[in-house]
């Protein structure tokens, strides 16, 4: 796992999603009305299980975010037997959760709210990984993400083992058809290139077709860290892939499922973008139960 993204996970722009999701379930100051008339004080101590309701395995990820909630709460404690990015069997017990059991209660939908966008993400993701393990293809993520939880959600793709793409617009630079297009073609989108460009990030371009492909490999080879192949039939995927063997990595894309991923990854790309780890993956089935 890139440590550099996990670390990420805790770092002040996701204790703030915390700390927004604080507000959004109990106001300020906070407040639970029904905990608060039940149980008035924290003398009543429980023990809680996060289980899956799911009928199929499901990849855990969002330990470190149960981890901050709890400590936001406080006097909360948590024990697990996994870590992220291992397998939850059907009906499996994800974690334990002792302390207060007004605390417990007070935390329950905003735990349960994280947990389960980020297994869902690492469960899809791992699902595009299963499909093509057969080849040497990498699954990548992309921009399509929920606003504010883009380092949360690239960090559930890793625990499904795939791969991340750029974090955003500030880390790499990506020639898209539109920016060709404005710029009168391919040639000139290459020209704007520094030569040195590459000493400052990486360079990702896109193409649509075999005459494009040529123009880069004969005027940007030294300028472009890898093209991306957008939209192509296997037939002409193939073909790319063939002219940049030995030359230039290729990323596959667009309207990529888990009906057409195995064939793109068949033509030999070395990564295949995924939009809809992100952008369409549901919510998993997950349950808290409480003990006295």
């Amino acid at each position: 796992m890139n440590i550099t993204l996990a670390s990420w996970v805790l770092n002040v722009v996701d204790l703030q999603l915390i700390d927004l999701a604080f507000i959004e379930d109990l106001s300020l100051p906070y407040c639970d009305q029904t905990t608060a008339l039940l149980f008035p004080t924290a003398e009543k101590k429980a023990r809680a299980v996060i289980i899956s309701k799911q009928s199929q395995p499901i990849v855990l990820c969002g330990l470190p975010v149960i981890d901050a909630i709890l400590k936001k709460m406080g006097h909360c404690s948590l024990h697990t037997d996994y870590q992220d990015g291992q397998i939850i069997p059907p009906g499996g017990t994800l974690l334990t959760l002792t302390g207060p059991a007004q605390n417990l209660l007070m935390v329950e939908r905003i735990m349960l709210n994280f947990l389960q966008r980020l297994c869902a993400i690492a469960t899809m993701t791992a699902q595009y990984v299963e499909k093509i393990k057969h080849t040497s293809t990498q699954i990548l993520d992309t921009r399509k993400t929920t606003p504010g939880f883009r380092h949360l959600e690239k960090y559930a793709v890793q625990c499904g083992g795939g791969v991340n793409h750029r974090m955003g617009l500030y880390d790499a630079i990506m020639i898209k058809d539109t920016h060709v297009d404005v710029l009168g073609g391919m040639s000139m989108a290459l020209s704007k290139l520094p030569e040195t460009i590459l000493q400052k990030c990486p360079v990702i371009v896109e193409v649509r077709t075999l005459d494009e492909l040529m123009i880069v490999l004969e005027q940007g080879l030294h300028k472009v860290s890898r093209v991306l192949l957008d939209n192509m039939s296997p037939l002409l995927m193939s073909q790319c892939v063939e002219q940049c063997l030995g030359r230039m990595p290729t990323e596959a894309s667009g309207n990529m499922n888990l009906e057409t991923i195995t064939r793109a990854a068949e033509c030999g790309v070395d990564f295949i973008s995924v939009g809809k780890l992100t952008h369409s993956a549901a919510s998993v089935d997950l349950s808290m139960k409480c003990e006295f």
